[in-house]
């Protein structure tokens, strides 16, 4: 699909910014990417045809993950860019020809508002949301590096403790593809927690296709990166979100520092 094909559209009216960035100028050596952060879905749509109890479940959004990274990037002084709509309208995390770039269904929910899309609305969600998301982590990246600053890439996420009745044993998971030097060093301290059980590129992998935006961003630049799944009900209060950006933050910062001691 060519979406300079279609008609022109109005996207003003439905979307404002889909993206938001906390401390853009911070000194870290790290930017954080939240593409699941929100459950927003603009009214005209109508919650696409689901209920609002189900805009609180895991399909519409990781829950907590905004917070453990907002929480981290304030300890680390990082940049967060996070996602303002829900990954039901289109996942900032998935290619464009992605069977699930626009979820028709998600585990054993239904979503009637993405049936049979018109390409014209394929292309309304793709200019509104994914192109100037994507194309604002570029920028801050840019500026960064151009700036001489030390940057590698971690993307928050959470995930649900069982799926399609599946349980999910995992506190935490660290997803890497070729370039695993973040998460090699993230997994050996965490799996140094008897306390924890720790998974490999667990629940997801790449090869599930989840690893789109840092490929994207980190690999195909040559930047470190790596993607952090915690277990939702882990993360599910303040307390229990703070305590985990901690976590996070103590094996984060020696991890920086080895991955940029050359300057």
């Amino acid at each position: 699909m060519n979406c300079a094909d279609t008609p022109p559209r109005d996207s003003a009216a439905v979307f404002d910014s889909p993206f938001a960035i906390h401390n853009r100028d911070g000194r870290g050596a790290l930017v954080l990417v939240c593409e699941h952060a929100s459950n927003r879905i603009p009214e005209p749509y109508q919650r696409l045809g689901l209920s609002e109890s189900d805009l609180l479940r895991h399909i519409a959004w990781d829950m907590g993950a905004l917070e453990v990274a907002q929480a981290c990037a304030e300890r680390l002084d990082t940049p967060l860019i996070s996602a303002t709509y829900s990954r039901l309208l289109i996942d900032l995390n998935r290619p464009l020809d992605a069977d699930d770039s626009i979820a028709v269904h998600s585990e054993d929910t239904a979503i009637p508002g993405n049936r049979a899309l018109t390409a014209s609305e394929r292309c309304l969600r793709q200019d509104a949301i994914y192109h100037p998301f994507h194309d604002a982590l570029e920028r801050l990246i840019d500026a960064r590096l151009a700036r001489g600053q030390a940057t590698t890439l971690l993307s928050m996420h959470s995930f649900t403790p069982s799926y399609h009745g599946i349980a999910r044993p995992w506190h935490i998971g660290v997803l890497a593809e070729h370039d695993r030097r973040l998460a090699d060093d993230l997994l050996q301290v965490f799996r140094a927690d008897s306390g924890l059980c720790v998974g490999d590129n667990q629940p997801y992998a790449p090869i599930n296709g989840v690893y789109h935006s840092m490929n994207r961003h980190g690999q195909q630049r040559g930047l470190a990166c790596a993607m952090i799944e915690l277990r939702n009900d882990l993360i599910a209060h303040t307390t229990t979100q703070r305590a985990w950006a901690d976590r996070l933050c103590a094996a984060l910062t020696p991890a920086l520092a080895r991955l940029h001691s050359d300057g």
